[in-house]
């Protein structure tokens, strides 16, 4: 990945790691606080600037000043985040991507065969839970929907990666199963987290079903369309979804 559209990728993560949080509290019913907003937009720099940052064999080479920049902006946006939300539990998702990208003693969170998948998407799901800052079956589910999401968005970028990880012996979900498989367990899994917001709206207990539905439809298609050999737009369609759903509510806001 080149330098420019690096940057570009972190910027969307950043913003859409916000996102996600606004619309946590929106499917509970509520706002969510400015300096929080700005405080998980800071985190998801700072993870994903980091991981980029920190020079791995199974990653791209990148010159050692674009890598230095990366990671002490990542230290400066660690330092804002806590500047903005001190919370001592945000040292939880800091520690678990620190574990990913760099680990301890040789060992690292970034495994194989779905493992980093669940992760990643563990790490955006706990990030939630702790803004939220309490844990009730609404909120459950909605961390649990957010995690199947982030998972399912890892492994489709794992499919785009997998003729290189099979040549360079890296076990991934897409490397170890077939296509079909791959976007049938993507499928199943996207319609499983869906169906049980679906249900929690239905019993009165989460908003937003128009945003659900809009979710549900798009991620079929991206998970079809990525899963076999697409490849436009995928930073847009993908990291960007939440950007997107932010258009929509937007534009439904101005018209309603």
């Amino acid at each position: 990945m080149q330098a420019q559209d690096l940057i570009i990728s972190i910027l969307v993560v950043t913003l859409s790691g916000a996102l996600k949080l606004q619309f946590a509290y929106g499917f509970l019913g509520n706002h969510v606080p400015i300096a929080e907003f700005a405080a998980a937009a800071l985190i998801a720099y700072a993870a994903y600037a980091f991981d980029r940052g920190v020079e791995n064999k199974e990653d791209e080479k990148r010159g050692s000043r674009f890598r230095n920049t990366l990671l002490a902006t990542a230290l400066i946006a660690t330092v804002g985040a806590f500047a903005l939300y001190p919370n001592p539990a945000l040292l939880v998702p800091f520690l678990v991507a620190y574990l990913y990208a760099k680990g301890i003693g040789g060992y690292r969170l970034k495994g194989s065969r779905g493992i980093k998948n669940c992760i990643v998407a563990l790490t955006w799901s706990l990030g939630i839970l702790i803004f939220l800052g309490t844990f009730n079956l609404p909120v459950m589910l909605v961390c649990l929907f957010f995690f199947c999401k982030s998972f399912v968005n890892t492994v489709i970028y794992d499919v785009r990666d997998v003729d290189k990880d099979r040549t360079a012996g890296i076990l991934t979900i897409p490397t170890v199963l077939s296509r079909m498989q791959v976007t049938t367990l993507l499928l199943g899994l996207s319609l499983a987290a869906h169906v049980a917001v679906f249900g929690a709206y239905f019993s009165g207990i989460i908003a937003g079903i128009d945003v659900l539905l809009i979710s549900l439809v798009h991620s079929t298609f991206y998970i079809v369309a990525y899963c076999n050999r697409f490849e436009m737009f995928r930073n847009a369609l993908v990291d960007g979804e939440w950007i997107l759903y932010t258009g929509y509510t937007i534009l439904r806001d101005c018209v309603l």
